[in-house]
């Protein structure tokens, strides 16, 4: 079995550092649906047996705070097709991450980043999905005869608006462009209080992807 991930930034999988079994491949989308189609066409073409999503998401629903731990049972695209992942690899998920409390219910993914409160209230009212990625539904889609799993963490809430740093502070490998986040800052700080409240949230959530590695890394989630 070899286990490929698809994340969108390079900090996400850093959490999954020296927790994975051996046969794992991992790949960026940089946040760009162009990125994660390419991304997931090289995990497929190199062999991926299954298929994991992994990172961060955006909150729809109001209730859920930055650091729920989402293990959803079910994918919806902007369409409205529900896309199962593998029953037998989610319950042995759950039963290795159930200290954390994971929901189950679904999520949707999006081609854009859904950056405002009003549009993330939208997609809430629209799907009832309980928060969004960027990832899911590419990888999903990329070979749906693959076993997949998705495992999310929340970082910016429903009520949370992406200011321009963040959207614009991704490089397409995923990594962080450090001079677009200063000048996009420089042109608008009035963003500053929204970025650094951003940021502590990510930093929970990253903590939350941290503690879900070290309980099912070693076992690629239940794959093994």
């Amino acid at each position: 079995m070899h286990l490929g991930i698809l994340a969108g930034l390079q900090s996400e999988a850093r959490c999954l550092s020296g927790t994975l079994p051996g046969a794992h491949t991992i790949q960026f989308s940089g946040a760009r649906l162009d990125g994660a189609r390419r991304a997931a066409r090289r995990l497929v073409d190199g062999g991926a047996t299954h298929l994991l999503s992994f990172g961060l998401a955006g909150g729809l629903d109001p209730a859920l705070a930055p650091g729920t731990l989402l293990l959803p049972g079910r994918l919806l695209t902007a369409g409205g097709t529900g896309i199962p992942v593998d029953t037998a690899w989610h319950a042995r998920a759950m039963a290795l991450l159930g200290s954390l409390q994971p929901i189950t219910a679904p999520m949707v993914g999006s081609d854009q980043a859904i950056a405002t409160a009003a549009d993330k209230a939208a997609l809430f009212a629209r799907t009832g999905a309980t928060a969004v990625d960027m990832e899911s539904h590419v990888l999903a889609e990329a070979a749906p005869d693959l076993p997949l799993l998705i495992l999310r963490v929340v970082a910016d809430s429903a009520g949370d608006a992406l200011p321009p740093a963040a959207l614009a502070g991704i490089k397409a490998d995923g990594s962080t462009d450090l001079a677009a986040v200063l000048g996009s800052v420089l042109r608008r700080p009035g963003q500053i209080p929204a970025l650094l409240r951003l940021g502590k949230a990510a930093a929970r959530a990253e903590a939350t992807l941290r503690a879900a590695a070290r309980l099912g890394g070693p076992t690629g989630f239940g794959l093994l």
